[in-house]
């Protein structure tokens, strides 16, 4: 959060200006005012020209370990505590839900493979029922087999769980259609036919899902799982349940995940002799390698779902829906892993809103994110992310406006870019901006002017509220500072030191942990966007709108035309 001396000009107006305040409404001499780029961005919008309906495709939240982070620590959240927090999020993704390993294997005893229908299913069941609790709705990635139903399990070094089919398909149906008549018998059926449903994560992957790290035998062996298991949900949900499958994609996998596709369109079922089985979704994974750098194959986002998607029209599938069950950046410029795969730097909401404004164009309907707080989903303080979420779900429901671009100096790895969304039947009018650059550190200001046109108003005085995630919205900065003057250093972190989850395993020392938890009120008020009133002269219909924006910064306006 330290302070350019303003953040942006204010915006000249026809017959309007304010006085100049900082994110705190304290007077800014006007000669203390940075020097502004010359690359200029105009834009162009007309309130009478409508596109598609904006969704909201920040409603996942993927969960990697549900009994520590569903069990205690939520029920320790009153019931609102989402709503009033993450209003934004729907859908709560838990991982290997099915078992795999010890800990997750859902049997009275997951030692004992002389029985074989042992089950229980509280765990999953007390983690779905915080999750109901919330308001919001569970999307179970089953799949891995429990150890005791593999002849020889194998775990994976990377995730810590079975990679092996069952040696018995049958077991693996009974145990999964148990388990659904359970969570029927818990939460009614036509709730749980609202659920999501997937098989395996990354389903490609032999670090999740392998047979000999050969690729033939683990695609048929993943076929087969697949089949068994959307008959068992069938078999109890029907035919109105939700399943899908997730696939890496934008890295390269033991297999073609294409051909999973063509097997559910005209494949010979292993479970019922039929053709085809049900799909419902298609996800991958999206990383890139590090900030402003894509993973090796240097493959696009849009790519990763264009592979999918034209898969998937060419066997006849023109009605899923798509989505990314896992994303974003995998290591910190320190070269260690990111934990929560985001980093603290304000740099991350641009990169943020480039994403959603992606996914807008290409009909994506959800990114799931890993965590949003310092403390993951739990009490902590919210980062950029966070915040850059916030912004995008306040245009749900709105109509999308089509915008035109007109740039001025092109400055390679930048990409200043803006959404506008017209809601008529709050008669609100939503322009968010970002300005995204591949350069992690790069600090400059950007000049915006937007026009708008057709603007049917009775006033000629519009009030607007703009809103901006900055340096001056985030603690990171702060919390960098404070770091150097205590010593700690990258050698200090498990994780990457650019993680914006701070307790262990990212810092590995418990008398760093009780600095920033000594810290965290100030943290918490340097986490706070400020949003400014102003007001705009319509003339003719045409409101004109000129601004600055800092690099990697978003910036909204909520306009509400009378």
């Amino acid at each position: 959060m330290m302070k350019y001396a303003i953040l942006f000009l204010v915006p000249l107006l026809i017959g309007f200006s304010p006085l100049l305040t900082d994110a705190h409404n304290h007077l800014i001499p006007h000669n203390s005012l940075p020097l502004v780029d010359t690359a200029h961005h105009a834009f162009h919008v007309s309130i009478q020209q409508l596109g598609p309906k904006i969704w909201n495709p920040v409603d996942h939240i993927n969960v990697w370990n549900y009994a520590a982070e569903w069990h205690d620590d939520m029920e320790q959240q009153p019931d609102d505590y989402f709503r009033k927090n993450f209003p934004y999020v729907r859908y709560i993704q838990l991982m290997t839900a099915a078992g795999g390993s010890v800990e997750r294997d859902l049997f009275k005893d997951p030692h004992d493979r002389s029985v074989t229908d042992d089950y229980d299913f509280s765990p999953l069941i007390r983690a779905c029922r915080n999750i109901v609790r919330q308001e919001l709705t569970p999307h179970l990635k089953l799949g891995n087999v429990p150890l005791k139903y593999a002849a020889n399990p194998e775990v994976s070094k990377d995730f810590g769980v079975n990679v092996c089919p069952p040696y018995d398909y049958n077991l693996w149906h009974a145990y999964i259609k148990a388990m659904m008549y359970a969570l029927v018998g818990e939460f009614g059926r036509k709730n749980v036919q609202a659920w999501r449903f997937g098989v395996v994560t990354e389903y490609e992957n032999k670090s999740w899902f392998s047979v000999a790290d050969d690729p033939e035998k683990t695609r048929d062996a993943y076929f087969k799982l697949y089949d068994y298991t959307v008959d068992a949900i069938e078999q109890v949900l029907g035919k109105n349940s939700c399943v899908g499958a997730h696939s890496m994609t934008v890295s390269e996998g033991l297999w073609d995940e294409r051909q999973l596709i063509a097997h559910c369109a005209r494949g010979k079922n292993y479970c019922t002799g039929k053709t085809g089985t049900r799909l419902n979704f298609l996800a991958a994974s999206y990383y890139d390698e590090r900030p402003g750098k894509r993973v090796a194959g240097n493959v696009s986002f849009v790519e990763t779902i264009d592979l999918l998607r034209k898969a998937a029209i060419k066997e006849g599938f023109d009605k899923l829906f798509y989505g990314v069950d896992e994303g974003r950046i995998l290591s910190g410029m320190d070269g260690k892993p990111l934990f929560p795969r985001a980093v603290g730097q304000t740099w991350q909401a641009a990169y943020d809103a480039r994403l959603y404004r992606i996914l807008m164009d290409t009909d994506v309907d959800y990114f799931s994110h890993w965590a949003y707080t310092t403390h993951g989903i739990s009490s902590g303080i919210p980062s950029v992310s966070a915040q850059t979420s916030a912004l995008f779900y306040k245009m749900e429901g709105s109509i999308r406006l089509p915008l035109e671009h007109h740039a001025g100096k092109s400055v390679p790895g930048e990409d200043i870019g803006a959404i506008a969304a017209w809601d008529k039947q709050r008669k609100k009018l939503y322009l968010l901006f970002y300005a995204y650059s591949d350069s992690l550190h790069h600090a400059a200001i950007r000049e915006i002017s937007c026009t708008i046109r057709g603007i049917d108003s009775k006033s000629q005085k519009l009030v607007a509220t703009r809103s901006l995630v900055s340096d001056d919205s985030n603690f990171f900065d702060e919390w960098l500072a404070d770091r150097e003057r205590m010593g700690i250093t990258a050698d200090d972190f498990g994780w990457s030191s650019d993680s914006f989850v701070i307790q262990p395993p990212t810092l590995k020392d418990a008398k760093h942990v009780t600095f920033f938890k000594s810290r965290e009120p100030f943290y918490r008020s340097c986490a706070e966007i400020h949003p400014v009133a102003e007001q705009f002269n319509l003339e003719n219909g045409m409101l004109h709108i000129r601004t600055d924006i800092p690099l990697h910064g978003v910036m909204l306006y909520e306009i509400a035309i009378n």
